[in-house]
């Protein structure tokens, strides 16, 4: 019987994660807009360089964004 009560909790436990998970929040361009006003500049900056110094860091990123965030 024991068992059986923490396999019920188990799965009411990963339902309750999956319904949460299920949930999709937008990206938004004005995330950081209060919290770090600086931001985009600083990422434009960094990412700049880095492109100047390899070349290839920009199809890297783009390549890294795909991946990661178009897909979803």
């Amino acid at each position: 019987m024991a068992i059986f009560s923490r396999t019920v909790k188990m799965i009411l436990v990963m339902g309750f994660l999956l319904a949460t998970a299920v949930t999709c929040q937008q990206l938004s361009p004005s995330f950081y807009r209060n919290s770090c006003p600086q931001a985009l500049a600083v990422i434009r900056n960094v990412v700049s360089k880095a492109v100047a110094e390899e070349p290839r860091m920009g199809a890297s990123l783009l390549r890294l964004h795909f991946h990661d965030c178009f897909v979803n």
